[in-house]
């Protein structure tokens, strides 16, 4: 039983092969119409034959007549139904394309249980579980594991493209860069265990003071940027302030450690800054001005 399938299978194979070779039609579904369009007129051709070599041919116009009619109409139904039954390889190879191509999620049926019917529910489900997939996966590349913020790999992409938007629509537009206090003399007196710890209490914080709109960043290290779209001078100062008291309220609830204080650079957009890059430079500005005025502050230009 199996050999004779695999034979069947093989056979059609080879006739799939033989009709690529076939010059016209070109399409599949072209190819497909052909050999239906043959086979339905194959009666119509023995007919024919027939009466030629039997010498009935001019006697009997009316049977050819009739055969005609018969044959062009069946033809005409078959090809129609025929149609119908290549759209679900059409459908399945159209969600395959787009997907592909603009990663359009499919919508194809999937109540039917013949051949055709299984290869679509197999495109929708396989196409889907990839779209999952790459959710997770492009969540993760731009997705610092242990605080749970964003990646130095997101904001050079999407970062980019948020300051870009603003300046062309006119909106105002902030940056935050954080730093850690003398993280790096917390981590030898500690241990780089409960470093961690402040790190994503930093995280925590930076969630809370930002719900109303921004976008955290752990750019390495003790270091954190948050993105404030729609957010001017004042607005960043008041999320600022509320980064740094929630951070020393969760350190001291939560860790029971001396105090932990953050220095802050703000900037907010200018007409003059052209790029992601020119706002971050003045950031950095403000941040090295915080410390070297004695730390535990903000400094906004």
């Amino acid at each position: 039983m199996e050999s004779s399938s695999a034979s069947r299978n093989e056979w059609s194979m080879r006739f799939y092969a033989f009709m690529q070779r076939v010059g016209w039609p070109r399409s599949y579904v072209g190819k497909t119409m052909a050999i239906c369009f043959v086979g339905t007129h194959v009666p119509l051709i023995a007919l024919v034959g027939w009466l030629i070599w039997s010498g009935h041919l001019g006697n009997d116009w009316g049977i050819v007549l009739v055969v005609l009619v018969a044959t062009l109409i069946g033809t005409a139904g078959t090809l129609l139904g025929l149609a119908g039954m290549l759209m679900p390889i059409l459908k399945a190879r159209k969600a395959l394309d787009s997907y592909t191509r603009d990663r359009v999620p499919p919508d194809l049926p999937t109540v039917y249980e013949d051949a055709a019917g299984q290869l679509m529910k197999s495109v929708q489900s396989t196409l889907m579980q990839l779209d999952r997939t790459i959710d997770t996966l492009e969540s993760l590349s731009v997705t610092d594991p242990l605080t749970g913020l964003y990646n130095r790999r997101w904001i050079d992409d999407v970062g980019e493209r948020t300051v870009a938007i603003a300046r062309r629509q006119g909106r105002a537009f902030s940056m935050l860069v954080i730093d850690v206090d003398r993280f790096k003399s917390f981590n030898d007196n500690h241990g780089h265990a409960l470093g961690d710890q402040v790190l994503i209490l930093v995280a925590d914080a930076i969630r809370e003071s930002t719900r109303d709109g921004g976008q955290g960043v752990r750019q390495g290290g003790d270091e954190f940027c948050v993105l404030l779209s729609d957010c001017d001078r004042e607005g960043a100062e008041a999320v600022a302030k509320r980064i740094r008291l929630a951070t020393e309220l969760g350190v001291e609830d939560f860790l029971r450690v001396e105090k932990v204080t953050l220095s802050i650079g703000v900037a907010t957009l200018r007409a003059s800054d052209q790029t992601l890059h020119d706002l971050r430079r003045r950031a950095d500005e403000q941040l090295l001005h915080a410390k070297r005025t004695g730390r535990n502050r903000l400094s906004i230009g």
